[in-house]
């Protein structure tokens, strides 16, 4: 399942805590902006982030969220594109996407 990036204004985060509370347990990224600038970005806190650091952590949730592409992911967490590959399987993410995809494509051959 993909979530997608929630934006947060500081009127929003003072008015709609709990929305932004719920976002953060579920595992959403979350950039908190002021007229319009991003101040902070807030990702999950969780296994992955801890033993990668937040670098990979952040990468590996942009590339599931299809924010960013495989190699452009791999880039941004500083290793090369076969060892990102890796670290999405210790982070339980196929590159190949779902299976019912994946079948479909197949089927189209």
């Amino acid at each position: 399942m993909v979530n997608k990036v929630q934006y947060f204004g500081i009127r929003d985060l003072r008015e709609k805590i709990g929305d932004f509370a719920n976002s953060a347990q579920s595992g959403e990224i979350s950039i908190i902006s002021r007229s319009g600038r991003p101040l902070t970005i807030n990702i999950p806190f969780d296994d992955v982030l801890i033993e990668m650091g937040a670098h990979k952590s952040l990468a590996i949730k942009l590339y599931e969220e299809e924010v960013l592409s495989l190699s452009k992911a791999a880039r941004y967490a500083g290793v090369k594109t076969d060892e990102f590959i890796k670290l999405l399987g210790v982070a339980g993410i196929s590159v190949l996407g779902d299976v019912d995809s994946l079948k479909s494509e197949l089927n189209q051959f």
